[in-house]
């Protein structure tokens, strides 16, 4: 490193650090005004600091990409609501499972006793034998939807199913409609008094069908195979405009802590496993395809909000020190477990290469 840049860097390094002084422990701006550097030199160091990536503010609203649909009946998304709470007071149902359709906004729902694959499959042949079905069913990747009883029945209507890898946002139309559909449910209770729904459920469904729904610029119950070209054109037909991409080929990322499940009291908003950027996708706004440091590729794709581009890092934490056994010469070599990385990364290091840990 250049003289003048390791003076840069050490500059940088007593303000961030100096815990006492203006602009430590924060973020680009903060570092900047107080060290007087250029923004650039700032955001570099501070990608090699763990200190800043791990705890770097997380973005949690951006364009996400859209669902874009050919038809009616192209492809539905299943949810399940939990009632639990209620069962005494409306017959023993425990959960509602949600339907909707992405083109039209169609909705359906089925109370269930229960959510093994047998009631699931008899809550779908109620829906399907009312004259609509899907050709393909999208659901998170809750296991009563992944179970053998209603895969069979799904591979036996013919209808292709999938499920959401990412899990932040998962199903999102039929979240939203179970949003609206409680709160229905609970005007509902309020109104009455009561919290028995099994009567007005349907009433209050059609009533949603029946309305006007902003999106589509008609009621859901409207669209028809006749005038779905019409609905197709409001939703999908106006000009999309994608982003050069930020993040390239290669590059060494954080993932954001919303898209990866935790250990509870996990506090960094980011992983401490580092991933590469193996595929960059032309998709409005742009995602990104990930690979792990054995070379396999993560499920799913990545927004770039989800993303943080870092520094190679030269020295990386241990959790615990599982074995050690005799190297060469008077050396020990110490199987140790990586911070943040799973029992698959374990690996053996020479004494040599152990040092005190400083950010």
């Amino acid at each position: 490193m250049p003289v003048k840049k390791k003076k840069v860097a050490e500059k940088l390094r007593r303000r961030y650090y100096g815990s006492q002084l203006p602009g430590s422990l924060g973020g680009v701006e903060a570092l900047r005004r107080t060290t007087r550097q250029e923004q650039k030199q700032v955001e570099k160091w501070l990608t090699f600091q763990d200190t800043y990536t791990l705890h770097k503010p997380v973005r949690r609203k951006f364009t996400r990409r859209r669902i874009i649909v050919g038809g009616i009946d192209h492809q539905w998304q299943a949810d399940l609501i939990d009632v639990r709470a209620l069962r005494k007071d409306n017959d023993g149902f425990t959960y509602l499972l949600t339907c909707i359709d992405v083109l039209s906004k169609h909705a359906w729902v089925v109370p269930l006793k229960d959510k093994t694959g047998a009631s699931l499959v008899t809550a779908f042949k109620s829906i399907f034998v009312r004259g609509r079905q899907p050709l393909r069913l999208q659901t998170d990747k809750g296991s009563e939807f992944k179970n053998k009883v209603f895969q069979d029945f799904l591979d036996k209507t013919k209808v292709h199913f999938f499920v959401t890898e990412n899990d932040d946002i998962k199903a999102s139309m039929a979240e939203r409609f179970n949003r609206t559909l409680k709160d229905k449910l609970w005007r509902y209770f309020t109104r009455t008094s009561s919290v028995r729904y099994v009567e007005v459920l349907a009433k209050l469904v059609r009533g949603y069908n029946h309305s006007y729904h902003r999106s589509i610029k008609k009621a859901p119950a409207d669209v028809t195979i006749a005038n779905q070209e019409e609905v197709w054109q409001r939703l999908y037909g106006g000009p999309t405009l994608s982003k050069p991409p930020k993040l390239n080929i290669g590059d060494r990322v954080r993932i954001s802590k919303t898209r990866r499940v935790f250990k509870k009291g996990y506090m960094p908003s980011w992983t401490e496993e580092l991933f590469t950027i193996s595929q960059v996708k032309t998709t409005t706004p742009v995602t990104y395809v990930l690979k792990d440091d054995h070379g396999e590729e993560l499920l799913g794709t990545f927004y770039e909000q989800e993303l943080q581009k870092v520094g190679e890092k030269e020295i990386y934490r241990i959790e615990a020190v599982l074995e050690q056994r005799p190297g060469k010469g008077k050396q020990k070599e110490y199987l140790v477990k990586w911070l943040g990385y799973d029992p698959s990364f374990n690996s053996w290091i020479p004494q040599t290469a152990l040092t005190p840990y400083t950010d």
